[in-house]
């Protein structure tokens, strides 16, 4: 039995993978946009929840932007493997992806860190530290 493959061909999916999301401005045009329903208590509420919900929206495009780069990078040295075949193969391809699952959770949790020191949102403590770690901070349960 043969085992075949198309090193150039994961090549190029990598390169396509990597690219999905090279472009951000939809998501970067969204951090400023909040909406004004007004000074009562439904209106404050329906602002945070909108809020709330933009943030998890940008953290979700910026954590997919990191996967599909991190995947991209594994491809190519998976498809690089591939190109000079020899009897460990089996071994570096198994160990890049040890280090793709390594590298997404690192970096993952390095940006929504970095995002959560940076983004105050509707938060009631304008200087908070919150750790929750999903890159965003508004607790849409505390009061304003």
């Amino acid at each position: 039995m043969e085992t075949k493959f198309d090193a150039q061909g994961i090549h190029n999916a990598a390169v396509n993978i990597g690219s999905l999301l090279d472009d951000m401005s939809a998501f970067t045009a969204l951090k400023d946009q909040w909406p004004n329903a007004g000074h009562f208590d439904l209106g404050v509420w329906l602002e945070r929840t909108v809020g709330d919900r933009v943030d998890a929206l940008i953290m979700h495009a910026g954590n997919y932007k990191t996967c599909f780069e991190d995947l991209q990078t594994t491809m190519e040295r998976i498809s690089q493997d591939f190109k000079n075949a020899d009897g460990d193969n089996a071994d570096k391809i198994k160990a890049a992806l040890t280090e793709l699952k390594t590298h997404l959770i690192s970096d993952i949790a390095t940006l929504d860190q970095n995002t959560e020191n940076s983004w105050h949102n509707f938060s009631p403590n304008p200087g908070n530290k919150p750790g929750d770690g999903d890159g965003y901070n508004d607790n849409l349960n505390d009061p304003i």
